[in-house]
């Protein structure tokens, strides 16, 4: 089976029906603070379906529980994002990283599932499920986002960021400690004779991910609120308070030199002033002896 053959296009238009009318059927009879009902569902089937495929997978290498633990990007996702949802609330820093890094994951994979390659067809439980478990992370990400059960902010910004750097340990030590090949993708490209390395991936996408943060601002609220703005004027606020401060500094320092200059021309006069009396009293003293 290949790329983007005939099975494949239509298995993605497919699902992104059955995605777009889930979404506003959900949108349309789950009431805002009944959300949470149809977004742990989701989550839960996408709990079982990653499970299943990493049992698939284990049972396809030599069926132990090594080959059963995620050696991947997307499978660490699987099971970390959908444990999220489960257990944590909505609009935390930890909720913002599996959504964000779960929807990356589920979003390439929709486009460019390239394990297809190696079964003659979409249906074979092994990439069936795994299609599929990638397909539940951008079916929760765009639920949540779209219904506003999470609004990402600039706030959690750098939940994500910490995220990678911990799946990044995560993927040494199942290189180095547990003899995968590949973990996390850290030795090697995603896709073979590219640049798309891991770090390569994780700068473009941490781009993505603040510019989706934005997007979603300027969608949801007037442009003074944006985070953006908001830092900018908290900048030029900043700028214009130093400056204030170094202008009443040289005011302070001026009148202080003036101050002083005073003083000293005032000494001056007074010396000045003795100098001429002491001079004019040795003038009388010398008329005196004469």
């Amino acid at each position: 089976m290949e790329l983007f053959c005939l099975e494949h296009i239509l298995f993605m238009v497919v699902i992104a029906l059955i995605m777009g009318l889930s979404i506003f059927l959900i949108l349309k009879f789950v009431p805002k603070e009944k959300m949470f009902i149809p977004i742990k569902i989701l989550a839960a089937i996408g709990l079982i379906l990653i499970i299943i495929y990493r049992i698939v997978v284990a049972k396809s290498r030599t069926s132990t529980f090594i080959d059963f633990l995620p050696d991947t990007y997307c499978s660490m996702m699987g099971f970390i994002m959908p444990l999220v949802v489960l257990f944590f609330k909505p609009n935390t820093k930890i909720f913002q990283y599996a959504l964000f890094a779960g929807m990356i994951g589920g979003l390439l994979t929709y486009i460019y599932p390239d394990f297809i390659v190696y079964f003659d067809t979409m249906f074979n439980i092994h990439p069936f499920t795994g299609y599929l478990y990638h397909v539940f992370m951008l079916f929760i990400f765009l639920i949540a986002i779209i219904s506003k059960y999470f609004v990402p902010t600039f706030k959690n910004w750098i939940s994500l960021p910490i995220g990678l750097a911990f799946m990044v340990v995560v993927g040494v030590f199942g290189n180095s400690v547990l003899n995968q090949s590949n973990n996390m993708y850290l030795n090697a490209p995603l896709i073979d004779g590219t640049i798309f390395t891991w770090y390569i991936v994780g700068i473009l996408f941490l781009v993505l991910y603040t510019l989706i943060i934005q997007i979603y601002e300027m969608c949801t609220i007037g442009p003074k609120e944006w985070t953006v703005v908001k830092g900018w004027n908290c900048v030029i606020s900043k700028f214009k308070e130093i400056k204030f401060k170094t202008n009443i500094d040289k005011r302070k320092a001026l009148k202080n030199e003036i101050q002083n200059n005073t003083e000293n021309k005032k000494v001056d006069n007074v010396e000045i002033l003795a100098s001429s009396l002491d001079g004019k009293e040795d003038i009388k003293d010398k008329k005196t002896k004469k």
